[in-house]
Parts: C-alpha cells; structure tokens; sequence
C-alpha cells in the first residue's frame, strides 16, 4: 500500500504580486503628471464626453478578455504576454486618468501619499490575517469578480461626476467610491495570502493578480485625487503649479 503524502504548501506569490502592483502603480503616476504636464492630452482626457466613453467600453471590453483568455495568453510566447499585458494595462489607466485642474500637484503629491499608506495598511492586514488564520478573506473567484466590477463602477462613476459640474452631488459619490476601494484593497490584500489561492499550473499567475490589484489602487488614487479636487473646488482654493514646485525646492 502507497502513502499519499500531504500536498505541499503553495509557495506565496503574494511578494511578487505586490511588486508588479508597486511598479504598475508608480509608472501610472508619473503618466498623470505626464498628461498634467502636457495641456493637450489634460484637454483631450478631460473634456470629451463622447471619448471618455469609448474609452470606458474598450477598457471594460479589454479587462474582460484579459482575464478570460489569460490562461492561454500566459502559455503564449513572451513578446505576446507583454502585448496583451501592456494594451491591458494602457487601455485601463488611459480611462481612469482623469487630470484635476486645481493644484494639480498638491492633489497629486497627497493622493499618491495616502495610497502608498492604503497600501501598507492592507499588507500588514493580510499578514496578521494569515498569522491569526482569520480575516476578510473571499475566493479567487470573487476577488477577480469584485475586482473587474469595482473598477469599471469607479471608472465610470468618475466620468459621469465630470458631466455633472454640481460639486454638492459629486463629492458625496467620489467620497463612497473612495471608500468601496479602501476596503476593497485590503480584502484584497487578505486574500491573495489564502494556500492555494494562485493556479499552480498557470505560468506567471501572480501577474494577472498584480495587474488587478494594480487596478484598484489606481482607481483609489484617483477617487482620492477627485476628492480633493472637489473640496479644493468647494473652497474656492487654488494653488498654481509653479507654487508648489517653489515649496518642493526650498523643503
């Protein structure tokens, strides 16, 4: 008679998942500032109503194809991974970046501080979640399910909020959406220490959860970017650019 010896531990993917979500984070954030700096894209993105919504669609469309067909892109050769990885990833954040005109580096700078933060707070979660085998934990499944859909929701939420130009009914729904993603992004953060969360038998797994991941702290970055936008809005506080910058060189 043969023993069947237990399973294996899954080897964690939950590293390098954080740092294709690190890095994909980091290279949207510099195209923000990119786009802020050029004034035709920061037109282009923010006034058309029409274009922002076909973005939207070929991005809802892009996210869904990506997800369902990664089983076979991932067996494909290298150059077609990084093709469909990289039209994914450009599609997505191209509909979501959605530049604010009032200090736009102030926004910036505090956005990208509180969702570095957000990050930390849903790492350090996870871990302690693991340790104590009890959390907010949901299934691969629901993950990539609530993920794809908290997206899109916030996607097009913001470019609705733009069409509205009533600041009383815009900072409540940036508000809720603000905060679906900050608890979203800590689930999240739980989930992808469960054994046995990444498929073994799927090459580079941990890429396909990173790029989601990825998506919904950009989407929480520019929830918290809208925001402070409409309170500044509110305000009436406008801050130039080259302000912000003098206060950067002179710290």
């Amino acid at each position: 008679i043969m023993l069947q010896h237990p399973k294996a531990p899954q080897k964690s993917l939950a590293g390098p998942t954080y740092g294709v979500t690190i890095v994909m984070l980091i290279i949207g954030q510099m195209q923000v500032i990119a786009f802020v700096e050029i004034k035709t894209l920061n037109d282009i993105l923010g006034a058309r109503y029409g274009l922002n919504m076909a973005q939207f669609f070929l991005s809802f469309m892009t996210i869904q194809m990506y997800g369902f067909f990664y089983r076979i892109i991932a067996s494909k050769p290298t150059w077609v991974r990084l093709l469909a990885g990289g039209w994914t990833y450009e599609i997505n954040t191209i509909s979501i970046m959605k530049p604010t005109k009032r200090a736009p580096y102030l926004c910036l700078t505090i956005s990208a501080v509180v969702t570095i933060i957000s990050m930390v707070i849903s790492m350090v979660y996870g871990c302690i979640s693991m340790h104590h085998k009890r959390g907010l934990f949901i299934s691969r499944h629901n993950v990539i399910l609530w993920s794809e859909r908290l997206f899109v929701l916030t996607c097009l939420g913001i470019i609705l909020t733009l069409e509205m130009q009533r600041v009383i009914i815009e900072l409540p729904i940036m508000v809720i959406y603000m905060l679906l993603s900050n608890v979203f992004v800590i689930i999240f953060g739980a989930s992808v220490r469960r054994p046995h969360f990444y498929h073994e038998d799927v090459e580079e797994d941990f890429i396909l959860i990173g790029q989601l991941y990825y998506l919904n702290f950009f989407a929480l970055y520019m929830t918290y970017l809208w925001t402070l936008e409409l309170v500044l809005e509110m305000t009436e506080w406008k801050i130039p650019n080259k302000d912000i910058t003098f206060l950067f060189k002179r710290s």
